[in-house]
């Protein structure tokens, strides 16, 4: 007799009656929920989260990371703060040696000489996250930098523990660590990865330094961290590592706040992040779609994924021409986002055949484009936190590559990203690198409003990826009225690269149509790891009965929880 065993993967819905945070670590969570209970808003609750993530799963995003923030209050209020990274002052278009194998990699781009733009003190930008939570503090919070950061400092003195899953992550990435001697000190145990043994209490990570910069940054603010001790020490070690970055860079960071790129989607108004960030990218693929009939053509049936494909396609093709730094490059960012460039781009679309499209015209003038290859997971992290008001904070933020540039200051417990990676390294392109700009970013979180009440926010981290999750999950919630768990645990597509990547869930029929409309569909086994695709997180309200609802990947370490 046969038999077979089925192993499914599920997360219950979560439900608050007045909160909810959504994150990738339960830690993290609490922090959130516990500056909400303490009378705080969303935002004092992102930034504690902000702060207890970066302690608690410190090799996707923290103190010496990149970020977005999207603040959408109950009031009407919208916000951005840009905290993303930015080169040094002596960072050059040629800086780096470039190889045959010069293309997108991972998240950023390949084709450097020693993987030097990803790996070592010349990949590091100079870190945005504590100026970016501090503006956001100081312009929406009510909390001190005291309070806020407290969490994270007990986190960070205690230890954190290291489950199985967080085992697997630290094991698979065991190169990375032993890049650097202070990174493999802090993640490694006797020269080896942290294991949970059976009956044994789970082994835990101690950042003891970290703790004390955390505890500077409370006392002094972000002044604690870009000047003084902590800033010196940051800039000393990656100069004599053969970096670049000085005391000047950080001291000189501003974080910013920015409008955010905000368009309409069926009865919803959407919250996009602007200008280099992925929102241009998804908003130019949800209007495309705004002139289809979803609903009709059904969810995840050949002929919705085709036109979702399509309409993705045409917004990464403008993307790897046009988008950069809105300070460095004369992209028309009103004509890209504009309903009329869409019914032009969305006229180019057989319904029936799929296409390679080319980018748009009229949009900027560039000497040079992107080629759209391949592309991986990457590492980041994001969370999103509705309060009793009903104001809805959705945060993205990331070290770039898994453990960033692998290098961690000593004395600061400072692991640093690698950010200079999301650069071209080819000169002449609009995503060139030039000092003091910013790289262009995948994240792409979005936030919905339907009748002037905040009813949605979603994210993941993910690369490229990031992007068409980011898509489909606004898609699932808004046309087919998927919960927010339902829409997080939902089977993908991607097509940040050449082939559009099939989520094994979806029908072999479904799959097999796409083939046929013309798609290169490589089927893709859903796992903890490699996810796959993206990994989602998101809140969301039920603006007739106000019950806050939570949902996270069920394949990934995050967690929803409220009150």
């Amino acid at each position: 007799m046969n038999t077979e065993t089925t192993l499914r993967i599920s997360r219950d819905l979560a439900a608050g009656g007045r909160q909810m945070v959504a994150a990738k670590h339960p830690w993290a969570v609490q922090a959130g929920n516990d500056m909400l209970d303490q009378g705080g808003n969303a935002v004092d609750a992102a930034v504690a989260t902000a702060f207890a993530i970066s302690v608690v799963e410190p090799w996707m995003s923290g103190l010496g990371g990149v970020g977005f923030m999207t603040i959408q209050r109950a009031t009407g209020e919208r916000a951005v703060i840009d905290y993303f990274g930015q080169a040094p002052a002596a960072a050059r278009p040629d800086m780096y040696e470039l190889t045959a194998e010069l293309g997108h990699s991972t998240v950023g781009f390949g084709g450097v000489k020693d993987q030097a733009n990803a790996y070592g003190p010349l990949s590091v930008a100079v870190p945005g996250m504590v100026r970016g939570m501090e503006l956001a503090l100081d312009r929406f919070g009510t909390k001190s930098m005291r309070e806020v950061t407290a969490p994270a400092i007990g986190f960070a003195a205690e230890g954190f523990e290291v489950d199985w899953y967080r085992g697997m992550l630290i094991s698979s990435q065991q190169d990375t660590i032993r890049r650097d001697p202070e990174t493999e000190r802090i993640f490694l145990q006797h020269g080896k990865p942290p294991a949970p043994l059976f009956g044994q209490p789970a082994p835990r990570i101690v950042q003891s330094d970290l703790a004390a910069t955390l505890r500077t940054i409370g006392e002094q603010g972000a002044d604690g961290f870009y000047r003084g001790e902590v800033a010196s020490r940051i800039a000393g070690h990656l100069r004599r590592l053969g970096g670049i970055m000085t005391e000047a860079d950080l001291s000189n960071y501003q974080a910013k706040v920015v409008e955010p790129l905000v368009l309409p989607y069926r009865d919803v108004e959407l919250v996009l992040l602007p200008y280099q960030a992925g929102g241009v990218t998804i908003g130019e693929a949800l209007n495309i779609l705004n002139g289809f009939d979803l609903g009709a053509t059904g969810l995840n049936t050949a002929s919705t994924l085709h036109l979702i494909a399509e309409a993705s396609r045409r917004g990464y093709a403008d993307r790897f021409a046009y988008v950069g730094d809105p300070d460095f490059v004369t992209t028309n960012w009103t004509r890209l986002a504009s309903a009329d460039y869409a019914a032009e781009r969305r006229s180019e679309i057989d319904q029936h055949r799929a296409s390679t499209p080319e980018p748009g015209s009229n949009i900027a003038r560039t000497s040079a484009s992107l080629a759209a290859v391949g592309v991986d997971e990457g590492c980041t992290t994001h969370f999103s936190v509705v309060d009793r008001e009903g104001t809805i904070v959705s945060v993205t933020q990331t070290l770039t590559l898994i453990f960033g540039s692998a290098v961690t200051v000593p004395g600061t417990g400072v692991l640093m990203n690698d950010s200079m990676n999301l650069f071209d390294p080819q000169p002449g392109t609009a995503n060139e690198i030039q000092p003091g700009k910013r790289p262009a970013s995948s994240m792409a979180h979005v936030v919905a409003v339907r009748d002037g009440v905040p009813v949605l926010g979603v994210g993941a981290p993910g690369g490229r990826r990031i992007m068409d999750t980011c898509l489909q999950m606004t898609i699932d919630v808004i046309d087919f009225g998927l919960d927010i768990q339902a829409a997080c645990a939902a089977p993908l597509i991607d097509c940040a690269g050449p082939e559009l990547l099939v989520d094994d869930r979806i029908p072999a029929a479904t799959r097999d149509r796409l083939r046929q409309m013309g798609h290169n569909v490589v089927d893709v086994e859903v796992s903890f790891s490699p996810r796959g695709f993206a990994s989602p997180t998101g809140v969301a309200v039920d603006p007739k009965t106000g019950i806050r609802y939570g949902g996270a990947d069920p394949f990934g370490a995050g967690i929803a929880a409220g009150r």
